[in-house]
């Protein structure tokens, strides 16, 4: 189940905002797997984020230029040496401890990578991203009851986001506590924005727990929300039609 739950949460974390907008083709491939809700709500916040490069003093704006060059080039160690320098001259800006929370994961220093999602959360605790990527931090540390934790921070302060409910009932899942998982799918799918990829995953587990007809309906929803969407459609063909679990 935790090989399950890395593979959802990977793109997620690989795909969730970085300061740098211009994403590597690596990310852009993972962000194509998700669904039109993900990729609105990342190009959101990757617009809110632009925002606020812009506001940089320019000699800020000049080392994220040289950031953005290194990670062109494929030197994450430069990268992470010029966001260290950024951090230095602006220890307040939590874009900057998201960003090297990140390049900590993907270098697999995961303990770094938790303390950074932790001081950027501080500094700024309406980045939803940052909880997102804490927690699967914490999930790829095999910590999933402090992830659980960090996702309730996260739908405790947005109880209206449906990818925040979608990371909590993918942890409950994890955990094998499906009954509240999915509790935690029902108010995803309750909450903004609608998603053909969260009304998938709650098919997965309403199939996985017995309930074909119910899962039916849940894929069938994520294809009105977004008609052809693969995950759904490669889903719906392989349901059986087998009789239910009594």
């Amino acid at each position: 189940m935790l090989a399950i739950l890395r593979r959802r949460l990977l793109p997620f974390l690989l795909c969730s905002p970085l300061l740098i907008l211009a994403l590597p083709a690596a990310h852009a491939q993972s962000a194509a797997q998700l669904d039109h809700a993900y990729q609105s709500e990342l190009q959101a916040e990757n617009d809110a984020l632009r925002a606020r490069i812009q506001q940089l003093p320019p000699a800020m704006q000049e080392l994220n230029t040289q950031i953005a060059a290194a990670l062109r080039a494929g030197n994450r160690p430069e990268a992470q040496r010029v966001a260290e320098e950024m951090a230095r001259q602006d220890p307040r800006n939590a874009d900057v401890r998201l960003f090297l929370g990140k390049l900590h994961a993907q270098q697999g220093d995961l303990p770094a990578a938790q303390d950074l999602f932790d001081q950027a959360i501080k500094l700024n605790p309406d980045n939803k991203w940052a909880y997102v990527n804490k927690a699967g931090t914490q999930a790829e540390r095999s910590d999933l009851p402090n992830a659980l934790a960090t996702s309730r921070e996260l739908t405790t302060r947005f109880p209206g986001w449906s990818i925040g409910y979608n990371l909590q009932a993918s942890l409950l899942d994890a955990m094998n506590r499906e009954s509240e998982a999915l509790d935690a799918y029902q108010k995803a799918v309750r909450a903004e924005p609608a998603s053909a990829l969260i009304l998938t995953n709650q098919g997965n587990l309403l199939r996985r727990v017995g309930r074909l007809t119910d899962a039916r309906l849940s894929y069938e929803d994520a294809l009105r929300i977004q008609p052809g969407y693969t995950l759904a459609k490669s889903a719906l063909a392989d349901l059986p039609n087998s009789p239910e679990k009594q």
